[in-house]
């Protein structure tokens, strides 16, 4: 039976390929429409996976899952359900840095993880972007929409504002509920992989 930790670090390198899928895709200045629908649908599986990975901090802190959330495979759903029994975990955009004079002489701390406030996303956010998202999964209606073009050249640019939010959000953070949690770098500075340790608070 797999860990949390294990868990965790297997849908982060899952994103991790899908953003780097997405990439390839979006350094093309001549994207065509089935490649934008291909943005789009690992766009959409990254907000699943982070809905996962809610529940995965969740049993790691908690050792239970919702039911309810449990067998759910929508993000909405899962967010709904979450926000509804007070679990508000999300991951918290977090970068790892050396600690100053202060703070070791103040914390005796070597490493200190601190929070980005500018790049934190809501359960609300997050499932107005799945939404958008959604949009991308269906066949156009020729009676609603003239044709891809128009459609492309009209959606495209939104969506890669979600991709760059997404990205943001989740490259590097913290999740955690009563002091037990993870951090994860989507793509570490010295090796280029996906690394995720587990923390736990030792001190208040």
């Amino acid at each position: 039976m797999t860990t949390p930790l294990e868990n965790y670090t297997s849908l982060m390198r899952m994103i991790r390929e899908r953003f780097d899928l997405m990439d390839q895709f979006t350094r093309n200045t001549q994207i065509t429409y089935s490649g934008a629908e291909i943005v789009a649908y690992n766009a959409r599986k990254i907000v699943e996976g982070i809905a996962f990975g809610c529940l995965v901090a969740i049993e790691n802190s908690l050792n239970s899952v919702p039911r309810d959330a449990k067998g759910q495979y929508n993000a909405e759903a899962i967010f709904k359900t979450l926000k509804k029994k007070g679990l508000s975990v999300l991951p918290s955009p977090s970068e790892m840095r050396e600690a100053t004079e202060v703070e070791i002489f103040q914390q005796n701390a070597k490493i200190v993880i601190e929070g980005i406030a500018s790049h934190r996303l809501t359960h609300e956010q997050l499932i107005d972007i799945y939404k958008h998202l959604n949009g991308w999964a269906h066949e156009l209606n020729p009676y609603v929409v003239y044709n891809r073009h128009e459609h492309l050249n009209k959606n495209f640019q939104t969506m890669l504002g979600h991709v760059v939010k997404l990205s943001n959000f989740i490259s590097n953070h913290v999740i955690s509920i009563q002091g037990h949690g993870f951090f994860c770098v989507l793509k570490d500075r010295t090796d280029g992989l996906t690394k995720v340790i587990s923390l736990q608070k030792i001190a208040t």
